[in-house]
């Protein structure tokens, strides 16, 4: 494994991991919501954060895949993921 594919695995992992906390904490606001105002107020805004995290999982994942298989696709593969990282990091960074 290259230091490509150890990069491609870090975004990969913690693209899961974030996605996967987001979407527990949207279940538990679900529930809770009616006890809280402050949580009617965020919870406007985690559908949109799990649905960008969950995309980039799946798009880091396929990088993976690719470059572990050595398929063809991979430079293409590997543009898209480092392209949706570039813009999840614009996204939080102009919000």
């Amino acid at each position: 494994m290259g230091p490509l594919a150890a990069l491609n695995a870090i975004v990969l992992g913690s693209a899961v991991a974030i996605a996967f906390g987001l979407s527990a904490v949207l279940v538990i606001f679900l529930v809770i919501r009616g006890d809280s105002e402050q949580v009617g107020v965020e919870i406007g805004r985690l559908p949109v954060y799990c649905v960008l995290f969950l995309a980039l999982s799946a798009v880091a994942g396929a990088a993976m895949f690719s470059l572990m298989k050595e398929l063809r696709w991979r430079w293409w593969a590997q543009l898209a993921m480092w392209s949706c990282v570039a813009g999840l990091v614009l996204w939080f960074a102009l919000r």
